[in-house]
């Protein structure tokens, strides 16, 4: 990222899930179908991953009644997106969001977006996992 020194240790190791607070996206809750945005980076506070939080969900899909409670169909669909060495789009961890409290940390660090598909009737709240 231009301007913004990281050290490499933490652009290539993550720290464990303890070790990560949560952030507010602004705007909260978010309601589909598309959200796309770019994870904020700093030298202060680094983005490993999302946690995604249920705010209300449409009568049309079932639950089960085990724990987690999973919902069926998914509420939607999550991935990020990453540039490669030619500045193409690649990407990466394609995820359906099936529970409340379920998180997507990055495989790989410092993506360039983070993209979510919510079904209908769906809304969120979504924090950044940070240091």
């Amino acid at each position: 990222m231009p301007g913004v020194s990281i050290p490499i240790i933490d652009q290539l190791v993550h720290p464990s899930i303890g070790l990560l607070t949560r952030a507010a996206f602004p705007a909260n809750p978010y309601s589909g179908p598309f959200i796309s945005l770019a994870p904020p980076v700093s030298a202060l506070a680094i983005t490993y991953g999302v946690v995604m939080r249920i705010n209300s969900v449409a009568a049309g899909h079932g639950h089960d009644v085990s724990f987690p409670v999973q919902y069926t169909p998914p509420l939607g669909k999550a991935c990020v997106t990453y540039n490669d060495l030619s500045g193409t789009f690649v990407i990466r961890q394609v995820v359906s969001w099936t529970y409340d409290n379920q998180d997507l940390v990055w495989d790989e660090p410092l993506p360039i977006l983070f993209n979510l598909y919510l079904y209908p009737n769906t809304t969120v709240n979504l924090f950044w996992l940070q240091t």
